[in-house]
């Protein structure tokens, strides 16, 4: 089956919706299909964040110090298993079997991950102080760097060319892609927070399907 070329153009060129909706019934498909990896993996996500208060309360009469290197610990850590849970949604899409496991086999592209996310973060906060438009522009072209960290093993920078080169003549479809995925989270978080155990794989699964769509066709 042939996948639409990385330019967009083509009979689903215009076809928004066609192009978008399907990436959220085959997400909320394959999180059914590996639901058990997926909760476990977000319970960790959380865990983790436990865990960090539980030593910061216990450890703060130590200094400042001792306060920094946890949370500087805990942040890189967080990080590595976010690109974890970035890799099981791509190998979900891909047809693999995601496992646990996953979400600790890429601790080593933390670095990568959050120095592209602190520049993405940067150059989109000025974009929308000086006026709202360039920031919701800057936002959709540079959003897919974390698939591509996670697909690719790319540095900061180079992933965030990837991914302004992928946004080119798709903003409409990923402007509205990452639109319904922040509204499904955001119904997460109006849940106490319990829904993000569901909507944020979905929106995971939804996003890597979508950024294997603008891959080179193939045969």
């Amino acid at each position: 089956m042939k996948r639409p070329n990385a330019t967009g153009r083509g009979e689903l060129r215009f076809g928004m919706p066609e192009r978008v909706t399907p990436h959220f019934q085959d997400g909320w498909r394959l999180f059914q299909l590996h639901a058990s990896a997926f909760v476990a993996s977000m319970l960790l996500l959380f865990l983790s964040w436990v865990v960090l208060e539980i030593a910061v309360v216990f450890l703060y009469r130590l200094g400042f110090a001792v306060w920094l290197v946890l949370h500087l610990a805990w942040l890189l850590l967080f990080a590595g298993m976010l690109v974890g849970l970035h890799v099981m949604a791509v190998k979900s899409v891909d047809g693999e079997i995601p496992r646990v496991g996953d979400l600790f086999a890429s601790l080593a592209r933390a670095p990568a991950y959050l120095l592209a996310l602190g520049i993405y973060c940067l150059v989109v906060s000025c974009g929308l102080v000086l006026l709202i438009v360039p920031g919701m522009y800057l936002a959709i072209r540079y959003c897919l760097f974390a698939q591509i960290i996670t697909d690719t093993s790319a540095s900061a920078l180079p992933a965030l060319q990837k991914a302004a080169e992928l946004a080119r003549g798709n903003w409409a479809p990923l402007g509205a892609l990452f639109l319904i995925a922040f509204l499904l989270n955001i119904g997460g978080m109006a849940l106490l927070g319990i829904g993000l155990i569901i909507s944020f794989p979905v929106s995971l699964l939804a996003i890597a399907g979508f950024y294997r769509s603008l891959q080179p066709a193939t045969a």
